[in-house]
């Protein structure tokens, strides 16, 4: 006799629930995903500024000049592709009644 494991489908619990229809609480998950990255990135940003400045680097000038390689530029495409999509990973979760809360290994 076997038993069956189950695995949870998201380890943060099920999606916030804001408003009753159905694609504003996809909206508003994006938004606030948007806004918890961007105020990481102004945080980090301000922190270079500041660190480099302590130093005599004006960093602003060496940000904005910078050229760079292709194989850079890849990198940042690759990275704008994960991004994009962790920020529209909340529409392809299920929702209410259609959201199990776990998955037997034989679903996977």
């Amino acid at each position: 006799m076997s038993t069956a494991t189950t695995i949870p489908l998201d380890a943060a619990g099920p999606r916030p629930t804001f408003f009753e229809g159905s694609g504003v609480d996809e909206l508003m998950s994006m938004v606030l995903e948007l806004a918890a990255e961007l105020w990481v990135v102004r945080e980090r940003v301000y922190r270079l500024e500041a660190a480099a400045g302590s130093k005599g680097l004006d960093l602003t000038t060496l940000v904005e000049t910078l050229e760079l390689t292709s194989a850079q530029t890849a990198q940042l495409a690759d990275l704008r592709e994960r991004f994009t999509r962790g920020l529209f990973r909340s529409l392809n979760r299920p929702t209410g009644d259609n959201a199990p809360e776990s998955l037997s290994m034989g679903d996977l």
